[in-house]
C-alpha cells in the first residue's frame, strides 16, 4: 500500500495489525504511508512508514505481539503505564492484550514481526514443561546489543530469500522457533525466572525414546520443543537429558538426523537435483551453514556428492 489518504491508511493497516485510531500532529497535515507485508514464513515481517509525525492509539493491542525495529526516526511506546523510546537500530518487543499507545516522528520507519502469540506461548509453556498461569510479558525496553545484532542478522537473510527460494516446511518450522526462542531467552519476560531454573537429569530412557521418534520422523517438520511434547518432558529436562547422556543438545542430534537425510537424497538423485531445495526441504535455512555441517559430517561437500552421483548414473 502506498497513500496519502489517512482514514485508508488506517484500514489497511488495521487489517495487518489490530483496529486502532490514528491522528497526524504538529504542523504536517499530509501523509505518505508505505506498507508492505512480506509472508515467508508464518510470522510476518512489516515493513510501514507514514511518512509524518502519527500518534496510534491501539486500544487493548488484542492478540498483537511485535517486535518492533526502528529503520529510521524515532518512536515512544507507552503500555499499561510503562514507556520507552526508541531510535534507528532498536528493536522492542510490544506484548499482547495491554493499553498502547504509540507516537512515530516524521522520519519514523519499521521492520515489525508479528510474532504468533499462539506459538509463543506455547512454546514458553513447553520449555518449562507446564502450562502458564499469566499470559506472557516482555519487558518493555530495547533489545541489548548481543540480541539485536542475531534478530537482524536472521531478518536479514529471511529478506534476502524472499521470492528466490520458497522454504521447505521443515525450514519454515525451525525458523520460527528459532526467532521465538531468542525472544524467550534473551530478553527478560515474566517467566525467565522460570526458564533459567535447573531441572533434573531424566534417565537415559527418555533420551533413546527421543532419539527414536527424531530419526523416524525427521522428514516431517518437527521441531525440538515437538520432540519434548513427544517424550513428556520439558524442552529444559530434554536438554539437560541429552547433555548429559550424549554430550550434544537435541538440537544437534536433529541436525545430525536431517544431514543424514539431505545426504541420502543428494546420493539418489543424479543430475536433476538442486542442493539449496534440497537442504530447504529438509529444515536448513542457510546455505552455507548447510555447506560446512555438510562437509564436516561427511567429508565432502553436497555438490561433490551431486557429482559423484552424477557420474555413477552415468
Amino acid at each position: 500500500m502506498r497513500t496519502r489518504d489517512i482514514d485508508e491508511a488506517i484500514d489497511v493497516v488495521s487489517k495487518v495489525y489490530c483496529s486502532h485510531q490514528a491522528e497526524v500532529v504538529g504542523s504536517v497535515r499530509e501523509i505518505d504511508a508505505r506498507l508492505e507485508v512480506m509472508y515467508t514464513t508464518t510470522q510476518p515481517l512489516i515493513h510501514l512508514a507514514y511518512g509524518a509525525p502519527i500518534v496510534i492509539k491501539a486500544g487493548n493491542f488484542p492478540g498483537l505481539f511485535l517486535a518492533h525495529h526502528c529503520t529510521r526516526g524515532s518512536v515512544r511506546a507507552t503500555q499499561h503505564r510503562h514507556s520507552v523510546e526508541w531510535r534507528r537500530g532498536q528493536t522492542v518487543p510490544l506484548s499482547a492484550d495491554l493499553a498502547t499507545q504509540l507516537c512515530f516522528d516524521r522520519d519514523h520507519a519499521q521492520n515489525t514481526v508479528r510474532l504468533d502469540i499462539d506459538r509463543l506461548e506455547a512454546l514458553c509453556a513447553r520449555w518449562l514443561g507446564r502450562q502458564l498461569k499469566q499470559p506472557l510479558r516482555f519487558a518493555l525496553r530495547p533489545f541489548s546489543d548481543e540480541l539485536e545484532q542475531v534478530w537482524q542478522r536472521a531478518l536479514s537473510y529471511i529478506q534476502s530469500i524472499e521470492g528466490c527460494l520458497p522454504l521447505g516446511h521443515a525450514a519454515e518450522a525451525s525458523f520460527d522457533e528459532y526467532l521465538l526462542t531468542l525472544l524467550l531467552h534473551h530478553h527478560p519476560h515474566n517467566y525467565s525466572d522460570d526458564i533459567a531454573e535447573p531441572v533434573r537429569t531424566p534417565v537415559p530412557g527418555l533420551v533413546r525414546r527421543a532419539e527414536r521418534y527424531i530419526v523416524d520422523n525427521a522428514q516431517l517438520p518437527i521441531t525440538v520443543s515437538q520432540v519434548a511434547i513427544e517424550v513428556g518432558v520439558s524442552v529444559r529436562t530434554l536438554q539437560a537429558g541429552f547433555r548429559k547422556w550424549r554430550s550434544i543438545s537435541p538440537n544437534r542430534f536433529l541436525r545430525k538426523t536431517r544431514l543424514q537425510l539431505a545426504r541420502s537424497e543428494l546420493r539418489r538423485a543424479g543430475g536433476g537435483v538442486d542442493v539449496a531445495t534440497v537442504a530447504m526441504r529438509h529444515g536448513f535455512l542457510h546455505l552455507g551453514r548447510f555447506s560446512a555441517y555438510y562437509k564436516a559430517a561427511f567429508g565432502e561437500s553436497p555438490n561433490v556428492t551431486v557429482r559423484r552421483s552424477r557420474s555413477s548414473v552415468r
